[in-house]
């Protein structure tokens, strides 16, 4: 039989054991954690997944619309020097004279079918048909802020025109022929008129009225312009001179003499230093405003020049002819660079406000477009 301090050992023996085996137990189990680095073994997420390379094309989730790249906006597209680029077409009869707006937008045909056609420039579609004058439409010109426009036209009249919607403002009669030319004074108070009448006349625009009267050609006034700074207007006529009128003093200022032929279209410079002329002599000739001197003669048209302009920084000056063809001439050297053949006589020339594009009016009722805007 066990003694009472036997009894009292047995406890504490198997406590002791029972201690001895928690920490054996706590041991095998921690140490793997505890020693084991992080980066000792790879898992599977380290690697490329099987799966994604075994996937078939055909299965594979389409890009989400979004993920498409958004498109790389385009610049303007560039043309080559001289390249024709449109043809509008929409008259039944030739065509005497063209003009580009201001702001470059609008483009205005005159035309022998007595109408005047305004085009879009941007989308080169007839925005309006003007009608109103009862015979052929020889000259047309926009005012200097884009919201007239004057006709001068066989039936001996001048109309004038509200823009955008194309309503009749006014009618001016006094000249007894054909109104050859017209053109807006610079600030847009005036409008000059030249007629086969033998005369150049002035109209107040604000008040439609007659202001004055120029006389002193002996034969058909076949064009006029207005001098940059408002001063002068220049005369071309049939009876081979060309004059320059002084608008202040109503009085002629200078005859210029050296064609030998009818002179057709006058045009100053945009710096009004110089002043073009064109002939039925197939010359194009330029003469110093300030004196009256003749500085060059241009020749290479074979026929009759019928239109002249100068770009918009006066480097160039643009010709059309009776011999189908329209030249572009450098201004410094006289030379010219550049000869198109738009199939038929050149009645006008323009240029777009920025210089880029070259409009003629064509005497088969046409009018073409070409870029000029790298005349190098």
């Amino acid at each position: 039989m066990p003694t009472a301090t036997t009894r009292l050992a047995r406890p504490w023996l198997w406590l002791g054991l029972f201690f001895s085996v928690s920490i054996l137990l706590s041991g095998c189990t921690g140490a793997p954690a505890a020693t084991q680095p992080a980066t000792a073994t790879p898992t599977v997420i380290a690697t490329a997944p099987a799966a994604s390379t075994t996937t078939p094309a055909s299965t594979a989730t389409p890009l989400p619309p979004t993920a498409t790249p958004a498109p790389v906006a385009t610049s303007t597209p560039a043309y080559a020097f001289g390249e024709e680029l449109a043809t509008l077409r929409g008259h039944t009869g030739g065509l005497w004279a063209v003009a580009v707006s201001p702001d470059g937008d609008t483009l205005a045909s005159a035309s022998a079918d007595a109408t005047v056609k305004l085009w879009d420039m941007a989308t080169r579609q007839e925005i309006i048909t003007l009608a109103g004058h009862t015979d052929g439409v020889r000259s047309v010109a926009f005012h200097p802020d884009g919201q007239m426009l004057a006709t001068g036209a066989v039936d001996t009249t001048i109309k004038l025109w509200s823009l955008p919607d194309g309503a009749a403002l006014a009618t001016l009669t006094g000249h007894t022929d054909e109104v050859a030319g017209v053109v807006f004074s610079p600030d847009g108070t005036q409008l000059a008129s030249g007629s086969k009448d033998y005369t150049v006349r002035t109209w107040d625009v604000v008040q439609p009225a007659l202001r004055q009267t120029f006389t002193g050609h002996s034969n058909w006034v076949e064009s006029v312009d207005w001098s940059p700074d408002g001063t002068l207007i220049s005369s071309g006529s049939l009876d081979y001179t060309v004059r320059l009128w002084d608008v202040v003093q109503g009085a002629s200022e200078y005859i210029l003499e050296g064609h030998t032929h009818w002179v057709l279209p006058t045009a100053f410079s945009p710096d009004g230093a110089l002043l073009a002329s064109g002939s039925n002599d197939a010359t194009v000739r330029l003469w110093e405003v300030a004196t009256g001197q003749e500085q060059q003669v241009l020749t290479g048209h074979l026929d009759e020049v019928r239109s002249v302009a100068f770009s918009p920084d006066g480097a160039l000056l643009a010709s059309g002819a009776e011999d189908e063809t329209v030249r572009l001439w450098r201004i410094a050297t006289g030379e010219s660079i550049l000869t198109l053949e738009p199939g038929s006589s050149a009645a006008w020339v323009a240029f777009s406000p920025d210089g880029q594009t070259l409009v003629a009016a064509l005497g088969n009722g046409l009018v073409k477009l070409w870029y000029v805007g790298d005349a190098g």
